[in-house]
């Protein structure tokens, strides 16, 4: 995660893991080691995205409305499954934590190739089939075909990053948005 600190450097970047202000953090741009103070042409601010990679798939690389019954079943599933038993928090803040850098990465591949065949494939290998689960009442199935796809990104994407956040202070209820939320302050 970035420091907005660092506004319009490597530690205010989505694409940069954050570790101290004296600590080199790593860069998923890069892919390699910066000072959070080092500057550089590609610095993405965090707020560059929605932080949502399921929405950044469906809407802005497949061209499919924000509204469509997949995106709006998936969201159900978060808000009336996942945000409700508290045994969902590591799997909502693994989400919310590597969600907006998977998206910008999913951006940046896309627009770089202008080829949406890997997205394409990808929606209906894991999204379609986890939205049927979903309907089918097979949470555990959809839970499991989730889990399944977050690995395949993060191997694609060569992330390794471990959420590391303090659980209790972490708002499940308010999980799966692409973005950290805590119960007293709000954005981490």
């Amino acid at each position: 995660m970035s420091n907005l600190e660092y506004q319009y450097q490597c530690g205010g970047c989505v694409y940069y893991d954050f570790q101290g202000d004296y600590k080199k953090g790593y860069c998923s741009w890069y892919r390699s080691y910066y000072y959070p103070g080092d500057n550089c042409s590609h610095q993405k601010p965090v707020n560059a995205t929605s932080g949502c990679y399921i929405t950044t798939i469906v809407c802005d690389v497949l061209g499919l409305d924000d509204d469509c019954s997949l995106l709006n079943n998936l969201r159900s599933f978060r808000d009336n499954i996942l945000q409700k038993d508290a045994k969902f928090t590591p799997l909502l803040m693994e989400y919310d934590s590597i969600g907006p850098e998977i998206a910008l990465l999913i951006k940046k591949d896309y627009e770089e190739s202008k080829d949406d065949t890997l997205w394409k494939k990808y929606y209906d290998t894991y999204l379609v089939s986890t939205e049927q689960l979903v309907k089918e009442n097979n949470y555990d199935g959809a839970i499991n075909k989730y889990v399944e796809m977050v690995q395949v990104l993060k191997s694609y994407f060569g992330l390794d990053k471990v959420t590391s956040r303090n659980i209790a202070q972490y708002d499940f209820s308010n999980g799966g948005h692409g973005k950290i939320m805590t119960k007293k302050n709000g954005n981490i």
